[in-house]
């Protein structure tokens, strides 16, 4: 279900399956944590984490706005970049 909600936001903010990675809790997720790390990092090294909280994880909605500010942001700061 998160990979699949992932992919959906990163589309829509123009990154491919290619174009980035997402790890959960540095490769060590625990669903027994009350909150969880989500790094995304995308191919040329730019990197933003968010942690999803037990509150977040409660609202399904949430997770989503965390997600989606921060390929919102990567996309921003490629957009900076390029220019």
């Amino acid at each position: 279900m998160w990979d699949d909600l992932i992919a959906t936001v990163a589309e829509r903010y123009g990154f491919g399956a290619d174009d980035y990675a997402a790890v959960w809790d540095g490769w060590e997720f625990d669903s027994k944590r009350n909150s969880h790390e989500l790094a995304i990092t995308i191919h040329d090294g730019r990197q933003i984490a968010i942690t999803i909280g037990e509150i977040t994880l409660g609202n399904p909605w949430r997770p989503l706005q965390d997600i989606e500010a921060a390929f919102r942001e990567l996309q921003r700061r490629a957009r900076v970049r390029d220019e």
